[in-house]
């Protein structure tokens, strides 16, 4: 009984975890060379709202623009500066089909949820309809400084700014949206919260 009970355990775990893996999307490699130059992508840089809601975002251009935000670089270290390393950023995607967190590590893409949550994530018309919004959560767990958490946000925020300006997408950061309907369907815990959310597409 013993060895029956030890075998079902094993089995448990398995599945649990191939349900896990086959929720997870692996994204493109992340293109990190290259480019516009940096002066040039400042200059370009602006908000826009005028987002078509049928074009869409490769998935190449969102492996990018992640990983400007918060990829990996260098010794574990993320591709902007925050406070004593404590990395206290999450980031999710929604679109019209589902949420999905970002595992930057992983480079991969992992469902939280499936629908259409675009009203969640966008008071505005825009953002309702635009092919990908991104929201920037912060984790409490590791500071308890909303300035902290708010410094990391806006650097992040500036970088998708500045990739999009480069690779002639459109792009705008909000703070209006559902935060407690989010944080509902991410199924964030009590210290997590939204901080932000940025749309993007043409």
């Amino acid at each position: 009984m013993k060895i029956y009970k030890t075998l079902l355990a094993a089995a448990l775990l398995l599945a649990s975890s191939c349900t896990a893996t086959a929720d997870a999307e692996t994204l493109p490699s992340p293109q990190t060379t290259g480019g516009m130059p940096l002066m040039e992508a400042i200059k370009a840089r602006k908000s826009q709202r005028d987002i078509d809601p049928r074009a869409t975002v490769s998935k190449q251009d969102l492996s990018n623009m992640l990983w400007a935000a918060w990829g990996v670089t260098h010794d574990g270290k993320r591709t902007i500066a925050t406070a004593m390393n404590r990395q206290e950023l999450e980031f999710y995607v929604v679109t019209a089909t589902e949420i999905s967190k970002y595992d930057a590590q992983a480079n991969t893409l992992t469902t939280v949820a499936t629908g259409d949550y675009r009203k969640l994530a966008g008071m505005q018309e825009f953002a309702v309809t635009a092919p990908i919004n991104i929201v920037i959560v912060g984790d409490g767990n590791k500071t308890d400084k909303a300035e902290f958490m708010n410094y990391a946000a806006g650097a992040a925020s500036q970088d998708i700014y500045l990739y999009c300006a480069q690779a002639g997408l459109k792009t705008v950061l909000r703070y209006g949206c559902d935060r407690a309907g989010l944080a509902k369907v991410m199924k964030l815990g009590e210290k997590e919260q939204v901080l932000y959310v940025q749309t993007v597409g043409k």
